[in-house]
């Protein structure tokens, strides 16, 4: 999948290796991450981040996009489970660091990505995981109509205690164009 976006802010792109050093410091803030991988919580050290961010990037199922404002490297974008046949794919964000929290930075990447996905790729549905307490994923996935569609209950271990994840989703026929 190549991708060459331009927001009104932003341009997104495909993940490559030289982006690593710019994407480190997300995989080491334990805050972040409490609410960013739905597995366990561990910072990623900078030396093992290609081999684990390898597996984000398959050219296949999973996808990897890098979000720059100017030349910095400021958020993430995957799509995991992407299935043409299917006609479906799960997404996430990631700002790279708490200073671009607030500016609407993500909003403008997933309407961009949003565009791309629906209108460009013709998917059916996209879909997200977020864990309980992440209220601002709720908050920004809601604003483009993106419905909570299930729990699983007390299923991401956070010690000492278990977090529901949730599943929201949005359909074709759902989607509302932002104009950002």
């Amino acid at each position: 999948m190549k991708l060459n976006l331009t927001t009104k802010r932003l341009k997104i792109r495909r993940f490559c290796t030289d982006d690593i050093d710019q994407v480190s410091n997300l995989f080491q803030n334990r805050q972040v991450l409490y609410y960013y991988l739905p597995n366990q919580l561990q910072t990623v050290s900078q030396n093992d981040l290609y081999d684990y961010l390898s597996d984000w990037d398959d050219d296949e199922t999973s996808f990897l996009f890098s979000c720059f404002l100017q030349e910095e490297l400021i958020a993430i974008f995957s799509l995991e489970d992407f299935s043409k046949e299917q006609s479906h794919t799960e997404c996430g964000i990631a700002l790279v660091d708490e200073q671009y929290y607030g500016q609407g930075y993500a909003t403008e990447i997933i309407a961009k990505m949003l565009e791309v996905l629906f209108e460009q790729l013709d998917l059916h549905r996209v879909y997200i995981r977020y864990i309980e307490g992440n209220n601002a994923s709720l908050k920004l996935f809601s604003k483009f109509g993106f419905k909570v569609e299930g729990c699983l209950r007390e299923h991401i271990k956070r010690d000492p205690i278990y977090l529901d994840m949730y599943y929201m989703g949005l359909l074709k026929s759902e989607f509302i164009k932002q104009v950002i």
